[in-house]
């Protein structure tokens, strides 16, 4: 998915049109933990190239369903996304140091990049298994859920205060 400017002025009225099913190698998200498997996505989009100004605004659509960890129990877990997205590219020199518009590399427009990108946006902060989770837990440690904590936490006697219950009495008759 490069399209080059000589590309860009070919096009029938500058119009760029594209719909693509796209594989990315592991290699691509693999330096990214939250992701760990991207399928089924797919990419479309429409463009227009404006020969005065030498940008290229590019309307974009990406589906497709990523393999995130659960936050808990480290299980796989999908989720679907579906994200749009309104990109200027320049060709111009001018705008090199806005950083609203995209650079191309040289003369050469490659929307790969700008297709991932636009999917580590739609990567989700916290991600939990759908049902029941089996917290995790091994020797001397466990996971437990925020409720289990919260009752234990309000039953647990603070040890630096625990000696106090010796000088309270206990069984006295009220007189």
């Amino acid at each position: 998915m490069k399209y080059s400017r000589k590309d860009l002025l070919q096009l029938p009225n500058h119009h760029l049109s594209f719909s693509e099913d796209i594989d990315f190698d592991e290699e691509t998200y693999q330096q990214f933990p939250r992701i760990r498997k991207l399928r089924d996505v797919h990419a479309e989009g429409d463009g227009e190239y404006a020969v005065d100004e030498q940008r290229l605004y590019l309307n974009l659509h990406v589906t497709g369903v990523m393999t995130c960890p659960c936050d808990i129990t480290f299980e796989d877990v999908d989720i679907p996304f579906d994200s749009q997205a309104d990109e200027i590219i320049s060709f111009d020199v001018k705008d090199r140091d806005d950083i609203e518009i995209l650079k191309p590399n040289g003369d050469v427009i490659e929307l790969l990049p700008i297709i991932f990108r636009q999917i580590l946006l739609e990567v989700p902060i916290k991600v939990k298994k759908e049902g029941e989770i089996i917290y995790p837990k091994g020797d001397g440690w466990e996971v437990v859920s925020e409720n289990d904590y919260q009752t234990n936490k309000e039953n647990e006697i603070d040890p630096r205060l625990a000696a106090l219950k010796d000088y309270i009495p206990q069984d006295e008759e009220e007189v």
